[in-house]
């Protein structure tokens, strides 16, 4: 077995060598044997994950509720900041930010939105032709090029799609 390997098993599998597949645990002891650095890897690696454990296991240490406890009494300590209701728009000039726009929103998303329509219906060029009583309730207008061909064609549109 390589380092290399060694290694990979040991992130892949963790620190308990009894928990790697057999022929891996069997070859990793011989590494270990060899060379004392695999054996510092693996000391390493056990220990990150004792702390990990110890971490995860309880509840918060004393020393852990005592910083809490020092950094909460500052804070407490210190004086609010000033607030100013117009900091984040500082830069904007008086009489816009006296203006109330806030009603109006939806009316201007509801006109952006038919101008949205508009633009689409406008790209569907339309020949109303003639419209006389003599074509008929079935006539309708020819579409003379949509949306989809004037998006997905590659190349300008012929005289004839015009």
């Amino acid at each position: 077995m390589t380092h290399d390997e060694f290694e990979h098993l040991l992130v892949a599998h963790g620190a308990d060598v009894s928990l790697w597949p057999e022929p891996a645990q069997r070859r990793a002891r011989e590494l270990m044997a060899r060379d004392p650095s695999a054996a510092g890897l693996l000391a390493n690696d056990a220990a990150l994950d004792a702390r990990f454990a110890r971490a995860l296991s309880g509840g918060p240490v004393a020393q852990d509720l005592a910083a809490g406890r020092r950094v909460v009494a500052h804070l407490a300590a210190l004086p609010l900041p000033k607030q100013d209701a117009r900091a984040p728009v500082r830069w904007l000039p008086s009489w816009l930010l006296a203006l109330d726009l806030r009603p109006a929103w939806p009316s201007i998303a509801a006109l952006a939105g038919m101008a949205a329509l508009g633009f689409l219906a406008g790209l569907n060029v339309v020949d109303p032709g003639p419209l006389d009583a003599a074509m008929g309730d079935g006539a309708r207008p020819q579409v003379i090029a949509d949306l989809s061909t004037i998006v997905f064609e590659p190349g300008p549109p012929e005289e004839s799609a015009l």
